[in-house]
């Protein structure tokens, strides 16, 4: 019975020792795994797609994160092999769950060669890809067209230019340079900036010599500093022009309608000379008797008492008639337009051109013409515009055939 007894406190705990001990026999410790050492991320750089003047998309893929998330990824970029990190950087536009990420680069310039390679930044460091390289397309220039019809004094020239396209890279000035010289640009030719981009506009240049020869191009400025410039085109200026007065008798300082004559047929005179070529000299003569104003062909110019006609538009108007306007017999011709060799077609080119073609031929009858003949003295508005428009289109009979004397 005693033996019995043992056996029964022996068994249990033999099974006991046993599993406290059956760890250590087969080798074996409790407790948790070893870290996983961390390596840098693989990865691969594509392609380079849709590569433009200045934008370009690579495709890049990340093989592996090596055992650690990926805090950062991307394309960096340069105009020299092997960028890196702290070379130009852009992240992913997009991404895919494969892995593949897309980077739009759009500040790049045309006609460059490029390399890219991909990047990716985890807990162990920065990796690359392989090395990719694209060359950027030139851009495709502005271009321009410069009006057939060109308008001059013999110290303007008046064009108009068309901005037919507009590139592909982002305009941010366009104007006219001019110069006496075939070869000039921006630092040796004269400049006129357009103020806005619109795609056309008329430029004034001004200030010049008379009777000499002016060359001028379009220019346009794109966003990343290119100079782009049209055709070159010349054009000489008129002679000057010297259109005198004489006042018949003695001038009064003390008289009002003298001083009004005066002051008349001086500013008159000025735009007659500065804005054509024509030698003329007129006697003005106060004639109290003259309802309004009359003018000949042989110069003489008698103004009225009426003090509204005693202006400029009126003195230009009466000067018109003196040098042949309603006065010479090519006149009819002219207006009418209805003689093989005489017309308005020179008038016609300057008023349209002018105005931007809101008129486009010249009107008149066997004694006026319209508009700028500043008929009467309600049509003196004594704007500037008015007195140069009257002055060139005078010129553009001149230049259809109407003689001065």
């Amino acid at each position: 019975m005693k033996t019995i007894e043992k056996i029964t406190f022996f068994f249990p705990m033999l099974m006991l020792l046993i599993s406290c001990s059956s760890d250590s026999i087969n080798g074996e410790t409790t407790g948790q795994e070893p870290p996983k050492e961390t390596d840098l991320a693989s990865l691969k750089t594509i392609e380079a797609n849709e590569v433009e003047a200045f934008s370009a998309i690579i495709l890049a893929k990340i093989e592996d994160n090596g055992g650690s998330s990926v805090k950062e990824q991307g394309i960096c970029y340069a105009l020299t092999s092997t960028p890196d990190y702290n070379s130009s950087k852009k992240e992913p536009n997009s991404f895919k769950g494969s892995g593949e990420f897309e980077v739009k680069l759009t500040d790049l310039s045309e006609g460059e060669t490029y390399y890219a390679r991909a990047f990716a930044k985890n807990a162990k460091g920065i990796s690359y890809g392989n090395e990719v390289s694209f060359t950027t397309k030139t851009a495709v220039p502005p271009s321009f067209k410069m009006n057939d019809t060109i308008v001059s004094g013999p110290h303007d020239i008046w064009t108009d230019v068309e901005l037919t396209e507009r590139g592909e890279d982002e305009l941010v000035e366009v104007g006219v340079l001019y110069s006496t010289q075939e070869s000039f640009d921006l630092e040796s030719g004269t400049k006129l900036k357009q103020e806005g981009l619109n795609s056309t506009f008329k430029y004034r240049m001004t200030d010049l010599e008379a009777n000499t020869t002016y060359f001028y191009k379009p220019y346009a400025i794109t966003e990343h500093g290119k100079t782009h410039y049209g055709e070159a085109t010349q054009y000489k200026t008129l002679e000057q022009g010297n259109f005198t007065w004489s006042f018949n008798g003695t001038l009064d300082p003390n008289n009002e309608n003298h001083q009004r004559i005066k002051e008349a047929f001086d500013t008159a005179t000025w735009y007659y000379s500065n804005y054509t070529a024509i030698q003329k000299h007129v006697t003005v003569n106060y004639s109290p008797g003259t309802p309004t104003a009359d003018a000949n062909f042989d110069g003489w110019i008698n103004m009225g008492a009426n003090a509204s006609y005693q202006r400029t538009g009126t003195a230009m108007h009466e000067m018109a008639h003196t040098v042949g306007v309603g006065q010479h017999w090519t006149w009819k011709f002219i207006i009418d337009n209805d003689d093989s060799y005489y017309s308005a077609a020179r008038a016609n080119a300057v008023l349209s051109m002018m105005t931007n073609g809101a008129d486009t031929a010249m009107h008149g009858d066997d004694i006026h013409f319209w508009p700028y003949g500043i008929n009467g003295a309600h049509e003196d508005t004594g704007d500037d515009f008015l007195y140069i428009m009257n002055a060139l289109i005078v010129q553009g009979f001149k230049e259809d055939g109407l003689p001065s004397n």
